[in-house]
């Protein structure tokens, strides 16, 4: 673990030093990128202030965490919904009893999803709320801010691929949104995804769950390098 005294001296230390002039060079280049067009370039700059300036990093990385958890709870509900939609669609042809209670068991399932997903929504909220203030939190909005932004990243579409899901298939599912009322729902496959589902098979067990998505941890000293990986890619698209 790191220590606390040392890190709250570089603290210090890293705010007595903050050139001014640098800074304000630097805000007025990521203007001029970003109205330019150039987004890359721009979170490049905002990487730089992060580096040098913005120095409770232990607070960023723990809201980091925080965030990128809610998005994956996020997409697990949206593509469950969609999977149970598809399921419902093609079982109301059906008129069995057993098929009948299966359809009310779905349909039950369907309308505690929706009010997961609406309690998710306000998470979502607030945890950027939480986010202090500083190039972390301008980074992240404006990646978010790309209507596409989870297929900005090659990082996060290598690991969707090497997860099972739908960038490792000619289907392109990664590329659509299940339900156009589910924005904060897009993104890459989780184990809750249709496509997925009739790929492998076969439902996943808690115990397939923890295999299929490799353990990240970003409030934990040393890091792995699974966990720096995701926070480049997921926060900041600069993999």
């Amino acid at each position: 673990m790191k220590n606390p005294i040392k890190a709250k001296k570089l603290q210090k230390l890293a705010k007595t030093r903050k050139p001014q002039r640098l800074e304000s060079l630097l805000e007025l280049s990521e203007e001029i990128a970003e109205k330019s067009g150039r987004w890359i370039y721009t979170q490049l700059l905002r990487g730089m202030r992060y580096i040098w300036w913005d120095a409770d990093r232990e607070v960023f990385l723990q809201w980091a965490q925080s965030i990128i958890k809610t998005e994956i709870r996020l997409r697990e509900t949206t593509q469950r919904e969609s999977y149970l939609k598809e399921l419902i669609q093609y079982q109301q042809s059906y008129r069995t009893v057993d098929e009948k209670s299966r359809l009310e068991a779905l349909i039950d399932e369907l309308i505690s999803l929706d009010r997961d997903y609406r309690n998710l929504e306000q998470s979502y909220v607030a945890v950027i709320a939480k986010c202090p203030e500083g190039s972390m939190k301008s980074v992240y909005l404006s990646f978010r801010s790309q209507p596409q932004w989870h297929m900005m990243s090659q990082w996060l579409r290598q690991d969707c691929a090497n997860r099972g899901g739908c960038c490792g298939r000619a289907c392109q599912c990664c590329d659509n949104l299940p339900d156009p009322r589910r924005v904060k729902g897009r993104g890459h496959c989780t184990e809750q995804c249709g496509c997925c589902h009739r790929a492998r098979g076969f439902s996943v067990t808690e115990e397939d769950r923890e295999r299929m998505n490799p353990r990240f941890d970003l409030t934990v000293y040393p890091r792995t390098a699974y966990s720096r990986e995701m926070f480049l890619a997921h926060i900041w698209s600069l993999l």
